[in-house]
């Protein structure tokens, strides 16, 4: 069994572009593997089958972390593609990995910066950006709150992402529907590419083409 990373928050913009955000509590030592996991299983939903290369979607991932990675003091890090010999020559694969420092000296940041440093800290409201921020998470504690059901922030992110995750899959099988694979080479498609078990693909294809109908 290969290792599936678990999304902390997974959304997609209205010009398609896949996003991943993750907090990074602990100096593992290993972020740029963990990224690359990350990035592979983003990559997964970013193309659909027969399409062609050039239609995949951006992917987007966000570590934010607690400590410098790599003791430069920046404020974030964005990692990219080069081509071996010319370190000037990006190369585009349409993956962005950004690392977010929350240890970074604040005193070169914008405001909305330092508001957003603080509050991921200790929890600090200082300004307009920061209140924001506050009112947002509180909106969704509320939400999970809904029927008396309580659920930690880390909770509510997870089953929002949940929900993302069923809907791009739904998009994914009405988009093979679309190009005339049938119901078993869907389904061989979900078994293979989103590690589900027979039942589970089976059930899925169902509920897609049912809401779909």
């Amino acid at each position: 069994m290969f290792h599936g990373p678990r999304f902390d928050v997974y959304a997609e913009d209205d010009q398609g572009i896949i996003y991943d955000f993750e907090m990074q509590n602990e100096d593992q030592h290993d972020l740029a593997e963990r990224i690359s996991i990350y990035q592979g299983n983003l990559s997964r939903q970013a193309l659909y089958a027969g399409q062609p290369f050039k239609k995949r979607k951006r992917t987007v991932v966000f570590f934010i972390c607690d400590h410098d990675p790599y003791g430069l003091g920046w404020p974030s890090y964005t990692l990219k593609v080069e081509l071996v010999g010319c370190p000037n020559f990006s190369v585009d694969n349409k993956e962005t990995n950004v690392i977010v420092n929350l240890k970074t000296d604040v005193s070169q940041l914008t405001q909305a910066q330092r508001e957003m440093v603080a509050y991921f800290n200790d929890g600090t409201v200082s300004g307009a950006f920061s209140r924001k921020l506050a009112a947002a998470v509180a909106a969704v504690k509320a939400d999970a709150i809904r029927g008396g059901i309580y659920m930690t922030i880390e909770e509510y992110a997870a089953l929002k992402s949940a929900y993302a995750q069923e809907s791009e899959r739904i998009k994914t099988i009405t988009g093979l529907a679309a190009l005339d694979m049938s119901r078993a080479q869907i389904i061989e498609f979900l078994k293979t590419n989103m590690e589900l078990s027979e039942e589970q693909a089976q059930a899925a294809y169902d509920n897609a083409m049912a809401a779909h109908a």
